[in-house]
């Protein structure tokens, strides 16, 4: 029975809350979830400086799940520390702003991603730019909220949202919408109803796209990019972090 760990890198319990229930409920029979947050950080992540704070705390939340899951999701749409959290997972670890790009692009020429505060803007560019996805994107659009005002009225969130992913169907010829958001996952069927376009929720795509990779028996090529840290002393950094420093594996075909 596979088992995924969904890790929120904020430290919001009820927005955890709600992305294991997302999770839970697009996942195959079958398939264990835990969801969690790290034990320190933000409490939502809204600009750069926030997402360099939850990186540190994520990376040390995932040097402690080795051995105990068979996938990791990571659930803030700006994919902090995706590359980082490859280097020291020992199963697939998959972002939800990347699974949700891959997946629109096989149903949509060109997609747009509508998330919260402008400031966020930047973040999600440098994420399509990371991607290599610049031509499929037709837009980053961006609402009045932020991302604990989702958790607080999800009914305002919704209307602020549509009225953001009609003017990217209709202005910027957006074929799908992507939730800029791990907190927006709960709206994406009843947009997706209302717009009449396919409405992805990052975290269902990094589960079923986590679930994929176990089944078909991949997990991160460790022959160049992710290669382990190089061995080194770590000074007062989590243990978890310390111990994969000191054992470093030699990757595979070097």
């Amino acid at each position: 029975m596979p088992k995924i760990l969904v890790i929120n890198p904020n430290t919001t319990q009820a927005m955890t809350d709600d992305i294991a229930r997302g999770a839970r409920a697009i996942a195959s029979p079958g398939t264990s979830i835990d969801a969690i947050s790290p034990a320190a950080g933000p409490r939502s992540i809204e600009g750069f400086a926030d997402e360099v704070l939850a990186s540190y705390h994520l990376l040390d939340a995932v040097a402690q799940a080795r051995g105990k899951y068979d996938g990791i999701v990571v659930a803030c749409y700006g994919d902090p520390a995706l590359a980082a959290c490859r280097e020291i997972s020992d199963v697939p670890v998959v972002g939800i702003a990347e699974a949700s790009f891959h997946m629109a692009c096989l149903v949509a020429h060109k997609w747009s991603v509508v998330t919260v505060l402008p400031r966020i803007l930047p973040l999600i560019e440098e994420v399509v730019h990371r991607n290599g996805l610049e031509r499929r994107c037709a837009s980053v659009r961006s609402a009045p909220l932020t991302v604990l005002e989702i958790e607080a009225d999800l009914d305002r969130a919704k209307r602020l949202m549509i009225v953001e992913a009609e003017k990217a169907v209709r202005e910027d010829r957006a074929e799908a919408i992507l939730l800029g958001c791990a907190g927006l996952g709960p709206l994406d069927k009843a947009m997706q109803d209302e717009l009449g376009v396919p409405v992805f929720d990052g975290t269902a795509c990094a589960v079923r796209m986590v679930e994929s990779l176990i089944a078909y028996g991949v997990t991160t090529s460790r022959v160049a990019a992710y290669q382990p840290p190089e061995r080194k002393e770590l000074v007062s950094c989590p243990g978890s972090l310390a111990t994969l420093y000191e054992r470093r594996e030699e990757p595979l075909g070097v």
